[in-house]
């Protein structure tokens, strides 16, 4: 059965349905994130899949966020108001997006701030490492 109402219904729940899951998705994300910032702040490495499980999670953020792209084209083709728990549904999910993206401007910082307390001491073993290259060729040509 295909009736209108029941297209209506059914393209919002699809739609409901795919934000929920993309919501999951960055909770997970922001529990990996903040795993990440906890393990930088104490400058340790974290664990050393830690870059491949941020990618995988990204990628699941992008894969959620195109099913949620498809299902909106879908239910806003209808050209209908959104329902009381469709409007309740996406402010909680902006909310989680805010946080999502909070959580990523904290780790990237910490991570600049790690590569700025960094530079001086990697800028002196480069030059140490120069002056000695040029020691010893120094030492091969007298």
């Amino acid at each position: 059965m295909n009736t209108p109402t029941h297209q209506v219904l059914s393209s919002e729940q699809i739609l409901l349905d795919c934000v929920q899951d993309q919501s999951t998705v960055f909770a997970d994300a922001v529990r990996l994130i903040e795993r990440l910032e906890q393990a930088a702040n104490r400058r340790e490495l974290g664990e050393p899949d830690s870059v491949s499980q941020l990618q995988r999670s990204l990628n699941h953020v992008v894969s959620a966020q195109q099913k949620v792209s498809t299902a909106y084209t879908g239910f806003s083709s209808l050209k209908l108001t959104p329902s009381a728990l469709m409007k309740d549904s996406l402010a909680r999910h902006e909310q989680q997006l805010k946080t999502l993206v909070g959580r990523i401007n904290s780790l990237q910082s910490i991570f600049e701030k790690m590569r700025d307390d960094m530079s001086p001491q990697l800028d002196i073993d480069t030059r140490r490492k120069s002056m000695h290259s040029a020691y010893q060729k120094s030492l091969k040509t007298v």
